[in-house]
């Protein structure tokens, strides 16, 4: 079955433009400004129809990772009431790692709508784009982080995707910290140790279950040389008579500018298909390039670790486990070799580095 890039056409582009500018306006949104707000509680309204996370990813100079995500109920469960979750990742440098999901009641779960302020058990995270703290306790760690922003806030357009022509089931995106810095002091297995790297903070929330419309989708970051990059490519499931389409997301910056978060001119191609647990599968290398009248951005992902793979299947029951039978939804998530070319009319460069990515299936 054919599933297509939306064609990069001036046609295209004024529809994606208008409808841009309708969705920033019925959200109170400021086209290519992300303001404090917006990293606050957007589900307050509607909390039990509305699954929401605050994702948190750092990489130590030791060479260990703390990832942490403070969600206000399960995405699986969006219409679901509000059942806080705590998620924390920790690997160490020679690669164990172990996670921890915390389930907390709702008395536990406190989050502002002004700002990112957000409370599940004694963990909290405070934030006001240029600078976060966090204070992490599970079993066998505690952690107290302070980030500092190191390129510019952003979404992409008014960060909504509306998957009905009603537009009332949607995901929704900000990245309050496309790369920033981040010093820690963790304490686990009874020694303090203190740590200095990165760190990557994005929210997301939507009112559906992204299975439920979308097939699979990759998404990327890297930060190589002076230039941070966040890629996307989601594959949408087949609607009758349209078929499959991908859509894409990017955006490249330095520290102080963004130098084009154009989606519209991204194209993937993947090759090396390896098998993976959970039959399924991922490409060992992806070839991705950006292309307009200003020039060209290409850049590669190769050779990729796999650090974690989940299956992310629900337990059915009855005829539900027959219809299914041949889903095996599975998260895979990867460290890769990436190699980044710049010829626009106005920059030209080449980096070299690492690049964090993942490709998520929901069949």
């Amino acid at each position: 079955m054919a599933v297509h890039d939306i064609p990069n056409t001036p046609e295209n582009r004024e529809k994606f433009a208008e409808a841009g500018k309708a969705h920033l306006g019925a959200l109170g949104l400021n086209d290519g400004v992300v303001e404090v707000w917006e990293d606050g509680y957007r589900a307050a309204r509607s909390p039990h129809d509305t699954f929401e996370w605050w994702y948190f990813d750092m990489h130590f100079d030791d060479g260990s990772t703390l990832v942490v995500t403070f969600s206000n109920k399960p995405q699986t469960a969006p219409s679901g009431p509000v059942a806080p979750q705590l998620l924390v990742i920790r690997q160490q440098p020679d690669g164990t790692s172990r996670r921890q999901v915390v389930d907390f009641p709702e008395s536990e779960f406190s989050a502002s709508t002004e700002r990112c302020d957000v409370r599940i058990g004694p963990s909290t995270v405070s934030g006001d784009l240029d600078r976060y703290e966090l204070h992490i306790e599970v079993d066998g760690l505690v952690a107290d982080l302070s980030i500092e922003r190191g390129a510019p806030s952003w979404r992409p357009g008014a960060g909504i995707t509306f998957f009905d022509a009603a537009e009332k089931h949607y995901l929704a995106w900000v990245v309050p910290v496309p790369y920033g810095t981040v010093t820690a002091t963790v304490v686990e297995g009874g020694e303090t140790k203190r740590f200095e790297g990165s760190a990557y903070h994005d929210h997301n929330w939507g009112n559906k279950l992204m299975g439920s419309f979308l097939d699979h989708w990759y998404w990327g970051r890297a930060h190589v040389g002076e230039y941070t990059l966040v890629y996307v490519r989601m594959t949408t499931k087949y609607v009758f008579p349209i078929g499959q389409y991908h859509l894409p997301t990017f955006y490249l910056a330095t520290k102080d500018r963004v130098i084009t978060d154009e989606l519209l001119p991204l194209r993937l191609v993947t090759s090396g298909e390896v098998d993976g647990p959970g039959h399924q599968s991922y490409p060992s290398r992806m070839e991705w390039s950006w292309e307009t009248e200003r020039g060209r951005i290409s850049f590669t992902a190769t050779n990729p670790r796999l650090i974690e793979a989940i299956d992310m299947a629900e337990e059915r029951h009855g005829i539900q486990k027959l219809i299914h039978a041949n889903e095996h939804p599975m998260y895979y998530d990867f460290n890769a070799d990436f190699e980044l070319t710049i010829d626009l009319d106005d920059l030209k460069d080449h980096a070299t580095g690492r690049t964090l990515y993942e490709k998520m299936m929901f069949r």
